[in-house]
């Protein structure tokens, strides 16, 4: 869900400090498990073991005594093999961000030992069942290095693969948004009736991408922008004049759905989103691979004058 950052209903922006080690909180943290040393890796995909693994998630087995559903396959990606993760050399978040490979979340195991795929799948069954059948990892990456050692790299995309151009998503926002606003809701403790729909504001759209966009550029997530910019100046850049101006920011949510349902969590996020004085609204997102939140959304609510 987006950092807690509402604007007062007035529309006024707040001023917020950078809240890096808070964008943090909401980025999943990749970790890496070994067993023995391993050594340099290079490519040579391991396309048996992957093949074991998917087969093993089919197959739907007992993990630590807990039964589980059947699982879909891992995809091969080659932009995780790419990553080119060697465990003497740092953590696998360092090696996923030089990289560029958006995560949400990530995972490495190193094993040493057996000389062929079933048997480290054998190891890999024993020890990291969990981890085989996690229903939230979708990409896979297998290989061995030049000393016999095994790595396996689980991840799941920060970004969806169907995430369409941001005037797209941004209408995506909308579509979302008001199907939110057509039904009563509870924003903490406050009750809002259902709104009337929002149209589509072109001005405001471009308001949002401008705000996205410099907070991935310049790596910060804010309601002020680095020049100083609060959201009706941005606006009236765009040649929008409103009665009433407000402004929802998310980091690090993949789709148009994950940034409308956490603002919908938010009570201050749901508050600016169920407000029936906006009649209008733009959103947009901007991704840098090199800033903390990766992935920024930014929605402008507001009533023309």
């Amino acid at each position: 869900m987006p950092l807690p950052l509402p604007l007062p209903r007035n529309g006024d922006p707040d001023r917020l400090p950078r809240r890096r080690s808070a964008v943090l909180t909401h980025l999943a943290v990749a970790a890496t498990l070994l067993v023995g040393n391993a050594g340099p890796t290079h490519a040579e995909p391991a396309a048996e073991l992957t093949e074991l693994i998917n087969r093993y998630r089919a197959e739907a087995p007992p993990c630590e005594g807990r039964d589980g559903p059947p699982l879909t396959p891992l995809h091969s990606d080659a932009a995780l093999a790419a990553v080119g993760f060697d465990p003497g050399s740092g953590p696998l978040q360092a090696a996923l961000d030089r990289a560029g490979y958006l995560s949400a979340r990530a995972q490495a195991i190193v094993i040493g030992g057996p000389g062929q795929a079933g048997a480290a799948m054998t190891l890999l069954r024993e020890r990291y069942c969990r981890l085989l059948l996690d229903p939230g990892f979708t990409r896979i990456a297998s290989d061995r290095d030049a000393r016999g050692r095994w790595r396996v790299l689980l991840a799941q995309p920060l970004l969806a693969p169907d995430l369409a151009p941001w005037p797209q998503a941004g209408r995506e926002v909308l579509t979302q948004v008001n199907a939110a606003r057509a039904q009563a809701r509870l924003c903490g403790q406050r009750r809002y009736p259902a709104a009337r729909p929002l149209r589509w504001s072109a001005p405001l759209g471009q308001a949002a991408f401008g705000h996205s966009q410099d907070m991935a550029r310049q790596d910060y997530f804010d309601h002020r922008g680095r020049d100083g910019s609060d959201v009706a100046e941005r606006s009236a850049r765009q040649g929008y004049v409103g009665r009433r101006i407000g402004e929802n920011i998310a980091a690090g949510q993949g789709d148009p759905s994950a940034a409308v349902a956490g603002w919908v969590a938010s009570p201050g996020h749901c508050a600016n989103l169920m407000d029936p004085g906006y009649t209008e609204m733009g959103a947009a997102y901007a991704v840098d691979g090199a800033s903390i939140g990766k992935i920024y959304w930014t929605q402008v609510l507001g009533t023309p004058r």
